[in-house]
């Protein structure tokens, strides 16, 4: 009997070597030692700093987890301590960020390191999923708004930072109105799914299941939570808003100051690359750094900018690998299975 072909196993080696295959054609046309010679200037004292501010703001992730969590749980010893959930997101995120998934790709890990501590398999799940669900929602709405705001011309005028503050406040109605309408009860996802003729694709009829499900679980979650979901949406904004933060930091470390709006589209538009099937969104993340600073006449080396953000990445992976190794790395290797 012939061996089924690992059609994926291959997709993801594909889409590996595509993004190398297009980071190395970046430093390339750059040059190799252009691109070091710049990222030195940046500092070790100014990159400890950019890895503690990307680690608060990793609390505020971890936060919104454990609330999720609490709410899913009834005995006080299956609610973890903040702590114990930022090393459990930590080691999501590595194993995340190194498949093509990105975004959702360590929600299996993240719920084999809760099912270790002894949380119910389906509360594990639950707030796996949830914490995603908020996180996908919250990150394309800022991608949107980087989108739509890198159509407005004189990005760096004043008129434009009006703007801005609008649309980040019509932003967090929507996400608000977003997660109210599922606190009560009102369907979303599905007729959305039909009025878009999604249903009709054969390869997308797993994902209308998958999005009932994380519907009902979300209703669930918000049912008579008010204060929750304000807490949820603000926390879910304030997270992928804090990127701006870490651009405008990162930008001041190589001795360039940006303004609001071009801090702003820098932090949201390459992020697009970490939505495509890509791990790490590799080659495809940098591109968006040098395109979206050449349109702004940012007078910075951006693969340099792009590759700072790399490093503080590659901090991450390396705690929450050790993490998976400390609490068992076979034991978490066979809940996944």
């Amino acid at each position: 009997m012939a061996k089924r072909v690992p059609w994926r196993l291959l997709g993801i080696l594909a889409s590996g070597f595509l993004g190398v295959g297009l980071l190395y054609t970046l430093l390339a046309k750059e040059g190799w030692a252009n691109v070091l010679q710049n990222m030195s200037t940046f500092g070790a004292w100014p990159f400890v700093g950019l890895v503690g501010i990307s680690m608060l703001n990793f609390t505020l992730y971890s936060l919104r987890w454990t609330i999720i969590l609490h709410r899913q749980v009834t005995e006080k010893k299956h609610r973890l301590s903040i702590w114990r959930m930022y090393w459990h997101r930590m080691t999501g995120y590595a194993v995340g960020y190194l498949t093509p998934l990105n975004q959702a790709g360590g929600e299996p890990v993240r719920v084999a390191l809760l099912m270790a501590d002894g949380v119910p398999g389906k509360s594990a799940v639950a707030s796996a999923t949830l914490d995603i669900a908020f996180e996908l929602c919250s990150y394309v709405v800022f991608i949107a708004l980087g989108v739509i705001f890198a159509l407005v011309e004189h990005q760096g005028g004043a008129g434009t930072l009006w703007v801005m503050a609008v649309g980040l406040a019509i932003a967090f109605s929507l996400l608000l109105a977003f997660f109210t309408a599922l606190g009560r009860g009102k369907p979303m996802a599905k007729p959305l799914f039909h009025r878009l003729r999604l249903d009709r694709v054969k390869r997308f009829r797993g994902v209308e299941h998958w999005l009932e499900e994380t519907e009902d679980l979300m209703r669930g979650f918000f049912a008579g939570g008010g204060l929750v979901v304000l807490g949820i949406s603000a926390l879910s904004m304030a997270m992928v808003a804090f990127r701006v933060v870490e651009t405008l930091y990162i930008a001041w470390g190589f001795g360039v100051t940006l303004n609001f709006a071009q801090a702003f589209l820098a932090s949201s538009l390459p992020g697009l690359a970490l939505i495509l099937p890509v791990p790490g969104g590799l080659g495809i993340f940098e591109g968006g750094f040098t395109a979206v600073f050449a349109a702004l006449g940012v007078p910075m080396d951006a693969l340099a900018f792009a590759l700072m953000i790399r490093l503080r990445d590659a901090v991450f992976i390396l705690f929450g690998v050790f993490h998976m190794i400390r609490t068992g790395s076979g034991w978490v290797l066979k809940k996944i299975r």
